[in-house]
């Protein structure tokens, strides 16, 4: 067996890499462009001895082009406080638990994978269209939904990942179906409001008491419900009581 040298990864590297195709090519009904792009990961480790190579790990992500700056950007902030200063060897005995570390990292876990860059984008954009909408109606959002008919409503709704199971024909039935309880529903949220639960009071590190004072203030200016993100298990002691 040849001998075994062990190679600490030094550094992270990333490439944005794109190029056209020729004409036609890689194009579809849904992609035109037929740009192709990768956003290249290289792991450059540090040369164990005169006689052994520096050896360079290399791992591509596929994009079409647009979109592959961000990708560096992640693969970066990602992996770098997690494998530089490691041995491969130790990281890949391993590796399943860090796999798990880097897509569980407390922050960027909120782009993915759980969600991703282009959707939180897209909800930004959708959240900023219907508040355009609103103020240019001069009436609150709510407002301006209840008094859309059923064939408005269906309109604003991509439906395109669901169509197996609610197509828009079906969609605009039970709208339409319900539409003879509009009237009271606006009553309703006039009258008491529309139900909501505050996530303020019940954060994981709070104190017992920040807790508990919390939910009192919380539930004191209205609230019927609050939301507490303290789990049975903190710091890996077991707590009953949660």
């Amino acid at each position: 067996m040849a001998e075994t040298h062990t190679y600490t990864i030094k550094n992270i590297r990333t490439r944005d890499v794109r190029f056209q195709n020729g004409p036609g090519a890689g194009t579809d009904s849904v992609h035109s462009t037929g740009v192709y792009g990768y956003g290249i990961c290289e792991l450059e480790t540090e040369s164990p001895s005169d006689a052994a190579p520096m050896l360079v790990g290399s791992g591509l992500g596929f994009t079409l082009g647009g979109g592959t700056d961000t990708l560096c950007t992640l693969i970066n902030e990602l992996a770098t406080p997690v494998l530089v200063g490691k041995d491969i060897e130790n990281i890949m005995a391993s590796f399943g638990d860090i796999f798990h570390s880097i897509a569980e990292h407390p922050t960027l876990r909120w782009m993915g994978p759980h969600k991703g860059h282009v959707h939180v984008a897209l909800a930004a954009i959708t959240n900023a269209c219907f508040d355009l909408w609103s103020k240019v109606r001069g009436i609150p959002l709510w407002k301006l939904l209840l008094d859309l008919d059923p064939k408005q409503i269906v309109a604003l709704l991509d439906l395109s990942y669901v169509t197996d199971v609610l197509s828009e024909e079906v969609a605009l039935k039970i709208l339409t179906e319900a539409r003879s309880q509009r009237n009271n529903l606006e009553e309703e949220v006039l009258c008491n409001g529309y139900p909501g639960y505050d996530t303020s009071a019940g954060w994981i590190q709070f104190e017992d008491e920040a807790l508990r004072s919390g939910a009192l203030e919380m539930v004191s200016k209205g609230f019927k419900a609050v939301k507490l993100k303290d789990p049975q298990i903190h710091n890996g002691i077991f707590d009953a009581r949660k």
